[in-house]
């Protein structure tokens, strides 16, 4: 694939096509208003589910995503397991509808 990509740049120096996803990539999904909850796949074949936009942390090369919220009894999320994704390993973004409710955890 990498071989791929770098003949697609040597074709067409002056377009931004790029394979890989970016920072900027998930920070636009993220501030899309309305806000939707979506699944990050990754090239490892994981899923994780995005709920809340604010819950994300976003770097040049990394994000910290949360795996499990809770609701504490004032109301607030509260996050009690997060990780530390590559974000050039987000293969696609999936949005969720309404049945897929309950939380999802990365699957092995």
């Amino acid at each position: 694939m990498r071989r791929a990509a770098a003949k697609i740049r040597a074709e067409f120096p002056d377009t931004r096509y790029n394979l890989a996803m970016t920072n900027h990539d998930l920070l636009r999904r993220l501030q899309d208003a309305p806000f939707q909850p979506f699944r990050i796949r990754l090239s490892n074949g994981s899923a994780i589910d995005i709920r809340d936009a604010g819950s994300v942390i976003v770097g040049d090369s990394s994000a910290v995503v949360p795996l499990e919220t809770v609701t504490d009894d004032r109301g607030y999320r509260i996050v009690r397991d997060w990780k530390t994704i590559s974000i050039s390993h987000i293969v696609e973004f999936i949005d969720l509808k309404e049945r897929d409710s309950g939380p999802r955890r990365k699957r092995a």
